[in-house]
């Protein structure tokens, strides 16, 4: 039977179907190789012709930052969103296959107008001449525009505050690494739109609903918070403690509302207001010897005076503190203080925040 079946096939002939005899297939190899020779150093010229040395779209020179952390496709995307890169692949191949992925640098980059995929691999893998700046929680625009003053260039005291004094409690508070020319414009842009990526997806609609309190009332009962307690636990139970006593129409008394608006005025007498950097190196935002007077200021900070929120934060708020909002705890607390050690102590009856007083604090 098998025989019959090979028998039944036709050879095949070579004139009719130019089947390539092991001659003529020696002599293609040999003219092939020369040829791939010559075309590929022509398609890798077309290559960075066309790919890694085409420049970008952008008409401009861009600001971009790298944070420590920041991945390649992370950076390959922001890179496309900022409209300096014609393809977020062709960037990461480049990158890959030079082996300069991991040698990327942090800092603050000038992008001039047109870049290249070559230009920008070869910038990032030398870094800036920037510096790490580390703002702290809980602190005022003063204190952000002291420590910027003196570590960057650009950066003068009074104009950042004047600039970021509207944005009080919206520059949020970490480590940034700037370049020393960063001006008070850019650094202002750095730390607000920091904020606002960090706190986006925080406070949703329904925990405004729930607290019976706006996103912006919310951030200033966390700058409170962040100022009043330190632990995270003491942070829920005060949290909790305001918007009780917020709710059943009493007084917050927090002191550090009054010591927001005391430190500014102690720099005035009744000609001027004596503000410069120079001035401001040592000084004292958050004063705690606060006298009868300052206690009893007329000023809608002052919530020992006034009822409700102050109009607007008197910090920068920590995530952790608007956390403290969000997951306040239910106590049967109405009074707390701080003692020397800054332990926090509670109360449910003002006789019991008076013994509180004479026991932790005189």
């Amino acid at each position: 039977m098998q025989n019959e079946i090979n028998s039944s096939v036709p050879e095949l002939d070579p004139n009719k179907y130019h089947i390539l005899s092991n001659t003529a297939k020696k002599k293609l190899i040999l003219i092939a190789i020369p040829v791939v020779f010559i075309l590929l150093p022509i398609l890798t010229f077309f290559y960075y012709k066309f790919a890694v040395l085409r420049p970008s779209p952008s008409i401009k020179e861009v600001r971009f930052q790298i944070q420590h952390g920041d991945s390649l496709p992370d950076i390959a995307q922001s890179l496309s969103e900022a409209k300096v890169l014609n393809s977020r692949f062709l960037f990461m191949v480049y990158l890959l296959s030079n082996n300069m992925a991991d040698s990327i640098q942090a800092g603050i980059y000038t992008i001039p107008a047109g870049a290249t995929v070559v230009d920008l691999a070869e910038m990032f893998q030398h870094g800036v001449n920037d510096t790490k700046v580390t703002f702290l929680e809980g602190w005022r625009v003063e204190e952000f525009a002291r420590l910027a003053a003196s570590k960057l260039d650009k950066v003068e005291y009074e104009t950042f505050v004047e600039m970021a004094k509207p944005y009080e409690g919206y520059l949020f508070p970490d480590t940034y690494e700037l370049a020393l020319d960063t001006d008070e414009e850019q650094l202002l842009q750095i730390l607000t739109t920091t904020f606002a990526k960090k706190t986006k997806d925080l406070i949703l609609p329904s925990h405004e609903e729930e607290l019976g309190l706006t996103k912006e009332q919310i951030i200033v009962m966390a700058s409170l918070v962040e100022r009043e307690v330190r632990l995270q636990e003491d942070r829920e139970i005060v949290a909790g403690i305001m918007l009780k006593r917020l709710k059943e129409d009493m007084k917050l008394d927090v002191d550090a509302t009054t010591q927001y608006v005391v430190a500014p005025n102690r720099l005035c007498n009744k000609y001027e207001c004596v503000v410069t950097f120079d001035t401001m190196l040592d000084y004292s935002w958050w004063p705690h010897d606060l006298t009868e007077d300052e206690l009893n200021l007329n000023s809608p900070y002052n919530t020992r005076k006034n009822k409700g929120l102050p109009p607007e934060p008197i910090c920068s708020p920590s995530i952790s503190a608007i956390e403290a909002v969000l997951k306040n705890s239910k106590t049967p607390y109405y009074f707390y203080l701080n003692d020397v050690q800054g332990n926090t102590h509670y109360a449910t009856t003002l006789e019991e925040h008076n013994i509180n007083i004479e026991r932790y604090l005189r």
